[in-house]
């Protein structure tokens, strides 16, 4: 976002719409909200802001000891692993373009959103991606009774290719993350590569950048649900 200013207001008012759709929803149903974007317009970066404004409202306005009532399920962890990947026709163009809507458990994720929307008094347990051996770790993440509200984050969240467009009947609302510098995408993104391990340099990170995460996002520009709120990041 373009100042630590814009960012208060926006999650602020995030927060109040989240907030005021809680109440309306009368704790029957958990409220859910995709939130997508292209490669490194800051999704996970929002929704960890949002998710903490949202429960410390909650836990401001009621003397309830439940817990949190916002989460977030990230689709990072719906990546197939190495040893699905190795499995697949072309192995090594699978690793190469790791992160292309194929190279992800699209079924699985759909699946996942639906048990957390239709089974609101359960715990779901979601994986989670472990950047330091470069896989995903089952049920690593909980969505409990508590979490009402759960914010869906990933690149393909609002993808209208199937099963991915099945988001559609599943969240209440599509969030788009519209990024106010693609610079300060790239950026974000060659900064990621090089911590994580996937990059050796920026000058790798770069590479990476032009020969797959670029085509990821043309992918979902050209391949997108209209969202119901556009968010400028």
């Amino acid at each position: 976002m373009s100042s630590d200013k814009n960012t208060q207001e926006t999650v602020d008012e995030l927060s109040r719409v989240l907030v005021e759709a809680l109440g309306q929803a009368g704790g029957q149903r958990r409220v859910v909200v995709a939130v997508a974007g292209t490669a490194g317009s800051g999704k996970t970066h929002l929704c960890g802001l949002v998710r903490s404004a949202v429960n410390a409202s909650s836990s401001s306005s009621s003397s309830s000891s439940e817990g949190e009532v916002c989460a977030v399920l990230p689709m990072d962890g719906f990546h197939l692993s190495k040893a699905q990947l190795a499995a697949l026709d072309d192995p090594d163009a699978a690793m190469r373009r790791r992160g292309a809507h194929w190279t992800f458990d699209a079924r699985g994720f759909v699946d996942a959103v639906r048990r957390v929307r239709d089974c609101a008094s359960d715990t779901v347990r979601v994986p989670s991606f472990d950047h330091t051996v470069g896989d995903p770790v089952p049920a690593a993440i909980e969505i409990r009774p508590s979490h009402r509200v759960v914010l869906v984050e990933g690149l393909y969240a609002h993808a209208s290719e199937q099963p991915w467009a099945e988001m559609a009947q599943l969240a209440d609302e599509l969030w788009w993350i519209s990024p106010c510098s693609a610079a300060q995408c790239r950026a974000r993104l060659a900064q990621r590569h090089v911590a994580a391990g996937l990059a050796a340099d920026m000058a790798a990170a770069e590479l990476r950048i032009a020969t797959n995460d670029d085509l990821n996002s043309k992918f979902i520009l050209a391949h997108r649900l209209a969202p119901t709120r556009t968010i400028a990041n």
